[in-house]
Order: structure tokens, then sequence, then C-alpha cells
């Protein structure tokens, strides 16, 4: 249909002369930019469409990243709960089935000391819990890990002191935890 009335255009400027002639033209001019005009919209289209693409992906990367914060708040704000909890439940005495699970995990004759609370055996900022899983790794401790440092793992912790030439005092200090984290898992 457009070829047609080009085609119309040239056939009228060439029966009315010189001053249809130059009117035909100012069409095809005006054509011409109408049809640049269509290409250059149509291309900026395009170009907000993937600007709008990035800024979504954006978006979506930065919401990952804050799920992946929160998640790891939880988790700790989980061991500082546990931790809480072990700290109410070390007053009360250890319960039978625990005591005979640590004492027949024990390689050699260990001396079990009376636990008291957590600050006497514990003097680095790490939850009971994850003592006693990487107490396990290092394959000292057979015994639930339930956050509660009871007899079985203060016996772990002197085991350990003690294949590991530390001073089996079976206090987790700063030396203790240095050598005993290096088998967290």
């Amino acid at each position: 249909m457009l070829k047609g009335s080009i085609a119309s255009i040239s056939l009228s400027s060439v029966k009315k002369g010189p001053i249809a002639s130059i009117s035909s033209g100012c069409v095809k001019w005006r054509l011409g930019f109408v049809l640049i005009l269509a290409i250059a919209f149509s291309g900026c289209t395009t170009t907000q469409t993937k600007t709008q693409n990035e800024q979504m992906e954006t978006r979506v990367t930065g919401l990952e990243k804050n799920l992946q914060a929160k998640d790891a708040e939880i988790v700790d704000l989980q061991y500082q709960v546990k931790d809480l909890s072990s700290k109410i439940d070390t007053s009360k005495p250890a319960e039978p089935d625990q005591v005979s699970q640590a004492s027949t995990a024990q390689a050699g004759p260990v001396k079990l000391p009376e636990v008291s609370d957590n600050s006497q055996i514990i003097r680095v900022k790490v939850s009971p819990e994850k003592i006693q899983r990487t107490l396990k790794s290092a394959g000292v401790y057979t015994g639930p890990v339930d956050g509660k440092i009871g007899p079985g793992t203060k016996a772990a912790i002197i085991e350990f002191q003690k294949s590991h030439g530390l001073k089996a005092d079976g206090v987790l200090g700063k030396k203790t935890w240095e050598e005993l984290k290096t088998y967290l898992k």
C-alpha cells in the first residue's frame, strides 16, 4: 500500500510539473523522517525493556543477599537460645543415660570432675553445641550434641588435650579451641 502511494506521488509529480515535484520531495522526506522515528522508537523500547530487566535482576540479587543474611541471623539466634537454655539446664543434675554413655566412650581411666556451670569449662565464645560437634569430628566425644556440658563433654575435652600435647585440665580455653576448631565441619 505504501509503494502504491509513492508511485502515485511520483506519477503526479510528472504530470503536474516542477511545483508538484517539490511537494512530492517533501512528502518523501516526511515519509523518510517518519520511518527513521519509527526505527528509533522501536530501539528505545528494547533498551527500556533491557534496563527494566537489569533493574529487576539487581533487585532480586539484593533480596537474595538480604535473605541469606537473615538466615544467618536466625542461626545465630538459635545458638544463643540453645546456649542460654543449656546454662539453665546445667544447674540440673545430668541424666543417668548421659553419664553412662560418656563413661563408656572413654579410652582410658579419666577422672570425671563435677561440672557446675559452663563458665568453668568454656572460656571462649563458642556455643556448647558447636564444641560438642567439633569434639565428635575430632573423634573424642560420642555423647549427644545437646548443648549440655556435662562430665562426658569435659572428659572429651581432657582426652583431646592429652592427645594434642595441651594441658589436660578440661578447660576449653584459647589454645585448646585453636587446636580443636581445625576439626570443624
